[in-house]
């Protein structure tokens, strides 16, 4: 079967950065059990496998190396691309189906967007004043450099931790600055009593501008070079807090795989784009 890698959320150079995906584009008829032995053979951070195509959307199923997800962002942008490059689909508006739903795709010249709505819990911290400690125990970092004002990002007060789904619930943990960030070393073991999928820290750089890192232990992933899913459950995050926002997010700077997500976040949903490009193509034969 043959397949296209690429790399999605990068600036220009696709060996050096982004997050790699591979696609499967005729994968209709492959079980369950081959997708996810592939994931994990390949061992990026997600493959897909597209199981129906129609003239302007696509259904397909997401594996990362240890479980197969509802939806993730970067395998929604990586594996529009590749379709529309080998023809599969056409247009500027398109659709994408996973079991998370339907998910609203347009295309911008070289940047694919993909929409979202979602929820956000209330912070943490409301209903339990340990839980900044316990996310920092879990990072190895100190308590005290758990939130962020949200000035950096046009909004008042502090921004403090809290669950967002943008597709995946993940834990959102804002850090005082770019130290804090850098010294984020997770303990596997924690993260999974806080969080069945990952957490994502962010940071605010500069006006429109934030720096982050995901991690996402439970399904395999120690840290991200690129999470678009995060990004979307950040907006969700944002649009409840902040309001209106439009950033450049930076990931996968600590990994040596820079990245560059966009992120337009409102109350009512949130947009997220970003830039992909060929790596390679190959076949897959396997005996047996």
């Amino acid at each position: 079967m043959d397949f296209v890698t690429v790399s999605v959320f990068l600036r220009d150079r696709p060996l050096h950065e982004g997050n790699p995906l591979a696609v499967f584009a005729d994968a209709a008829d492959m079980p369950q059990d081959r997708m996810q032995a592939i994931s994990r053979t390949l061992n990026l951070s997600e493959t897909t496998f597209v199981t129906g195509i129609d003239k302007d959307s696509y259904d397909v199923r997401i594996f990362t190396p240890n479980e197969e997800l509802p939806f993730a962002g970067h395998p929604t942008i990586g594996t529009t691309w590749v379709l529309r490059n080998l023809g599969r689909i056409a247009g500027n508006r398109l659709t994408q189906r996973s079991p998370a739903g339907t998910t609203p795709i347009r295309v911008d010249d070289d940047v694919i967007w993909f929409s979202r709505t979602g929820s956000s819990s209330k912070d943490l911290a409301e209903s339990d004043a340990a839980a900044h400690q316990r996310v920092a125990d879990a990072l190895r970092i100190d308590g005290s450099d758990v939130g962020m004002e949200g000035a950096a990002l046009g909004g008042s007060g502090e921004l403090r931790v809290a669950y967002s789904d943008g597709g995946i619930e993940q834990l959102m943990v804002p850090l005082k600055n770019e130290d804090a960030l850098a010294r984020c070393r997770p303990d596997a073991t924690a993260l999974r009593e806080l969080t069945p999928y990952g957490v994502y820290c962010f940071t605010g750089v500069g006006p429109g501008k934030l720096s982050a890192r995901g991690f996402f232990a439970p399904v395999g992933i120690e840290e991200d070079p690129a999470t678009g899913s995060a990004a979307a459950a950040l907006g969700v995050y944002l649009g409840a807090r902040v309001g209106k926002a439009e950033l450049e997010i930076a990931q996968g700077v600590e990994m040596g795989r820079p990245s560059l997500i966009r992120l337009r976040a409102t109350p009512d949903g949130v947009e997220v784009g970003g830039s992909t490009r060929l790596i390679y193509r190959g076949r897959l034969e396997v005996a047996g």
